[in-house]
């Protein structure tokens, strides 16, 4: 199982090594370009793809894959997409650096684990360990802020993608890596340790939403609201048909559907958007030196 495993990490790097070849859902011109994530934070999508859900709603996408969301929200930033479906944090970053976007739906809560080595078992075994993340304002390094306060760990934080994280994991050469799913589950599955997830930090932490730019919304209010629906549409069978929605999605990422059921689990599908969270969010980049605006100011200038 984990040689099956291994060769699958090696087919999503490989994969994450293209991304700059943009993808076509239709020989015809595209009406918007949407940036996604490789991983099942983007579920709604995949399912929204391979459902036809974007046709039924008469709108025609090209989309880009990004390994982080980080690298995702810089490419809308740069303007290679009109949306993304991007981790809250990377998209408050951009926006507090005066990146004019808007915050159209969720698509998601949680999907964030801390997983330790092998042999490690337990968070008290972690004090003054090496830990990775990706880069400041992600998901993933604002839980392991959130984890080093909440337990002193005083971890030296290590920048890593996710997919160099395993390995890394595995190879001994970090302690624990904080990694957003489906990664996190590939990691157990090789070995290593879940010790806490966002649910047990944070439980109403928000995960990945669908950003628009607030140019493309204003000229195309029409075409966002389609994909909004047709990923509601997803999201709605997602909880409906879970078995289902997680073979449909490990085929786009290269999975098997019962790593991608057990990782799947560890999220919370929904569309709804919850302020009072996203404020609570801001706060915290804020205190960790992510970003700089004002909460209320952030809130109301990414909220449409």
């Amino acid at each position: 199982m984990r040689k099956i495993v291994s060769l699958l990490l090696v087919i999503a790097a490989a994969s994450i090594a293209g991304l700059a070849t943009l993808q076509t859902l239709t020989t015809q011109a595209a009406d918007v370009r949407i940036a996604v994530e490789f991983n099942d934070h983007s579920a709604a999508f995949w399912v929204a793809l391979e459902k036809g859900y974007f046709d039924e709603e008469g709108v025609k996408v090209t989309y880009k894959v990004f390994s982080t969301g980080l690298e995702l929200s810089a490419a809308m930033k740069a303007g290679d997409v009109d949306m993304a479906i991007a981790c809250l944090g990377p998209v408050l970053v951009i926006a507090d650096k005066g990146y004019d976007i808007r915050l159209v739906e969720m698509l998601h809560n949680h999907g964030y684990s801390l997983v330790a080595r092998p042999g490690i078992s337990s968070i008290d075994e972690l004090k003054g360990a090496t830990i990775s993340a990706t880069g400041p304002g992600s998901p993933t390094w604002l839980l392991l802020h959130l984890i080093n306060d909440e337990y002193g760990l005083d971890a030296t934080i290590k920048r890593m993608k996710p997919q160099i994280a395993i390995n890394a994991l595995i190879a001994g050469e970090i302690d624990a890596a904080v990694l957003p799913e489906h990664y996190a589950t590939l990691a157990v599955e090789r070995g290593a340790k879940r010790i806490l997830t966002s649910q047990d930090i944070w439980p109403d932490m928000p995960g990945s939403g669908l950003v628009v730019t607030a140019d493309f919304l204003k000229q195309h209010p029409g075409i966002v609201r389609k994909v909004a629906a047709a990923l509601r549409k997803a999201t709605e069978f997602i909880n409906k048909h879970p078995d289902e929605a997680a073979a449909i999605v490990a085929k786009y990422l290269g999975s098997d559907p019962e790593t991608m059921r057990k990782s799947m689990s560890y999220l919370k599908y929904t569309t709804q958007i919850d302020r009072d969270q996203i404020k609570r969010y801001i706060t915290y980049l804020m205190k960790y030196g992510a970003i700089e605006t004002n909460p209320t100011t952030l809130e109301k200038e990414i909220l449409p």
